[in-house]
């Protein structure tokens, strides 16, 4: 649903990098209030425990939502999420294998390797007529999108051990929306902004709330799940997520077989884990 907003937003602007800082910039907004409160707040101290690259898991999300907004209208949700999920699984393995989320190292078990190519059978299925027309660039910059994600996780599980899930997820939105901010800066200087129509349905508005919801619920499970079982779970979810928003339309057999083997792979993975 993220996704599906924020790339309508870009659409709407007709400027993804505008539509991200604004996703970005109300996710910022939302997290301040909540540090209002002391314990947020007191829990800021412990960034100090952690490298300050254990810091920089915004600068992932920052660039999720702006190649997202970008080629969501382009390739559609199903592609996109092709192109996550492969970045997604691949990289967290490796980031498993580094051990650099807050579980510690996670060996390359068969059943982590077998869920993670049942994974991305299950998700090329339910995209492959879209692949053959899709933009190969593109597609790069959404599976390197992808890639980050599994190393904005892992680093957010870090400052989140450290602190607390609202203090990790209110840096993750500082460093994303600095990061955001400081390109469209850049670009207004070289070309100039335009945004001349702003869309005014309310609910375009939401990516960055929601954006809030899953890098804290990310952020607290992390360290059990491991970021691969974690990526899993999240493609499971938003292909079920697909599934729901594109009833109306209607959802193909494969689409559903997609989900059900997505199900079936997040299983896999966790057997023997620790």
């Amino acid at each position: 649903m993220q996704q599906r907003l924020n790339g309508d937003l870009g659409r709407s602007l007709h400027d993804p990098l505008l539509a991200a800082v604004v996703s970005f910039g109300s996710g910022l907004g939302v997290m301040s209030l909540l540090m209002l409160r002391r314990r947020p707040r007191s829990a800021l101290r412990g960034l100090r425990k952690v490298p300050w690259w254990s810091r920089l898991g915004g600068l992932g999300g920052a660039t999720l939502v702006a190649v997202g907004a970008a080629a969501a209208p382009q390739i559609g949700i199903a592609l996109l999420t092709v192109g996550l999920v492969s970045g997604t699984t691949v990289a967290a393995l490796a980031i498993d294998r580094a051990g650099l989320g807050p579980g510690g190292q996670r060996p390359l078990t068969p059943p982590r390797l077998v869920g993670a190519a049942l994974c991305l059978v299950a998700i090329a299925l339910s995209a492959a007529e879209g692949l053959r027309g899709a933009s190969p660039l593109l597609l790069v910059l959404v599976v390197v999108a992808g890639s980050l994600i599994s190393l904005q996780q892992a680093l957010n599980g870090q400052v989140r051990t450290a602190t607390s899930a609202t203090a990790a997820t209110f840096v993750n939105f500082v460093v994303g929306s600095t990061a955001l901010a400081a390109g469209l800066g850049l670009r207004a200087l070289a070309e100039g902004v335009r945004a001349d129509h702003w869309p005014t349905e309310w609910w375009l508005y939401l990516g960055g709330t929601m954006g809030c919801v899953f890098i804290a619920v990310a952020a607290v499970i992390v360290g059990t799940l491991g970021v691969l079982r974690l990526g899993l779970a999240t493609t499971a979810g938003q292909l079920l997520g697909g599934i729901l928003l594109d009833l109306q339309r209607g959802v193909t057999l494969t689409t559903a077989a997609a989900a059900v083997l997505t199900m079936v792979a997040v299983g896999v993975s966790g057997r023997g884990a620790r």
